[in-house]
């Protein structure tokens, strides 16, 4: 039997993802789909995917902030474009004028920047960022990073996803964001682009779709269905459309709006999908940083226009060697990215409606290894978008003043980023949402 005539297992399609806590519900029996995801903390999965009941004490259920209780804007998008691995920030934003960059990096520091204002360069492939920063549309961030850092991958990722102080949070700073705002009456107003769910979308009281490329949202059916249309229907049985959304358990309102979310985005996103299906788009740009970029442009123009569209899992950004030409293939994929997106968002004259962010779990160790750099802290982050007031922000960390281990001593708290786009783009205070107050800055227009 082929994999096209595979026949569908509802129960594994309907799994549980164990280190997210979150419930699953797709839409169709293929790799290839869209992903739903609640919160739940009920159950276990074995890896035949049977589901049973879980043997230890469920954790704690995490508070819920009721939806429409931070009130929120719904015209503007953010979209966060994670580089995962540890981005080396000192090679993307470089202090070229600084003579102790080059003492310490005398194999690997960037000679060529693109000069942004005689201090500070970009590395030589991110010329997109350059222009916008030129036309006053991009901020960099200095020197962002968070207290006491731990240089392990997943636990530092998981302080980012978090937003607060609490790096073991049961929810994400996105997710409480949409469970303030939104809840579950609005599946498409966060979407994740990627090969999962990203936990810093993860609420305890709303939806997160996650799709893998355009091709991902017109899934492939079960070989003995002859009709799409007649298997969506089965799918939206479980969920009656005249239901009221209360009275549905959440998976049974993920089935529903599955369809519902499946509709919308195949008609917004066709004119993509037909352009990757007919060559005109490679097919294996989707798997890139661009493609993320040209989907959720498409996303963004095609009339779903999320509130947040959160980027991850292209590009591995783990330079412990080779880091020249690994971080120099990088930087183009990220400026090839950039440039299609605002080609597409400029076109369609949504530009007033959309700011890019760009976050990594840190940096990388000031010194380098030989042929690359280790683990880090603080880095600069990007803000990008007709509505950023471009320029620098933040205090360019001491080169020459490091921490007994080697590493830049941050001097932005990430959560001040956040803190400012929650602020004054999403608009929400956000306090409730990160768990605390936190400086802004006035990288935002007004």
């Amino acid at each position: 039997m082929t994999d096209q005539q595979r026949p569908c297992n509802l129960i594994k399609r309907r799994h549980f993802l164990l280190g997210l806590g979150a419930a699953v519900v797709t839409a169709a029996c293929s790799s290839k789909n869209i992903t739903v995801v609640a919160p739940t903390t009920s159950t276990t999965s074995a890896a035949d995917g049977t589901v049973t009941p879980r043997k230890s004490p469920a954790p704690r259920t995490p508070t819920t902030l009721p939806p429409g209780s931070l009130g929120g804007r719904d015209d503007r998008t953010l979209v966060i474009l994670e580089l995962g691995g540890g981005n080396d920030g000192l090679n993307m934003v470089i202090p070229y004028a600084n003579n102790a960059y080059y003492d310490l990096r005398p194999n690997i520091g960037i000679r060529d920047p693109l000069d942004l204002d005689g201090s500070i360069g970009l590395h030589p492939n991110l010329t997109a960022i350059a222009s916008q920063y030129a036309a006053g549309n991009a901020a960099v961030i200095e020197g962002v990073g968070y207290p006491n850092p731990n240089l392990s991958h997943f636990e530092s990722m998981e302080t980012w996803w978090s937003g607060t102080n609490k790096p073991n949070s049961e929810t994400g700073w996105i997710g409480r964001y949409l469970d303030g705002t939104v809840g579950y009456d609005d599946l498409l107003a966060g979407i994740t682009v990627g090969p999962g769910p990203s936990r810093a979308m993860l609420g305890a009281g709303s939806f997160v779709v996650n799709i893998q490329d355009a091709g991902g949202l017109s899934s492939q059916v079960p070989w003995w269905i002859d009709e799409e249309g007649d298997f969506f229907a089965m799918w939206g049985g479980f969920a009656p459309v005249d239901v009221p959304l209360g009275e549905l358990t959440p998976v049974e309102r993920a089935i529903g709006a599955t369809v519902r979310a499946n509709t919308r985005l195949s008609e917004g996103l066709r004119p993509l999908q037909t352009a990757v299906e007919n060559g005109d788009i490679p097919e294996d740009e989707q798997w890139t940083i661009q493609g993320q970029l040209r989907l959720a442009a498409n996303l963004i123009t095609a009339g779903v226009a999320p509130r947040v569209i959160y980027l991850h899992g292209m590009g591995d950004f783990d330079t412990h060697e080779n880091l020249i030409a690994r971080q120099a293939a990088l930087m183009t994929d990220i400026n090839n990215g950039i440039k299609t997106f605002y080609e597409i968002i400029d076109t369609a004259g949504a530009s007033d409606d959309v700011i890019l962010m760009t976050t990594s779990e840190f940096g990388r160790r000031a010194d380098e290894n030989g042929e690359g750099t280790d683990h880090g802290t603080a880095a600069s982050q990007f803000i990008i978008g007709k509505s950023v007031a471009g320029g620098r922000y933040g205090e360019q960390p001491s080169l020459t003043r490091l921490d007994p281990d080697g590493n830049l001593v941050h001097t932005v708290d990430f959560r001040s980023t956040f803190a400012t786009v929650l602020d004054d783009w999403l608009g929400v205070d956000h306090s409730p949402v990160l768990e605390g107050t936190f400086e802004t800055l006035p990288f935002l227009q007004t």
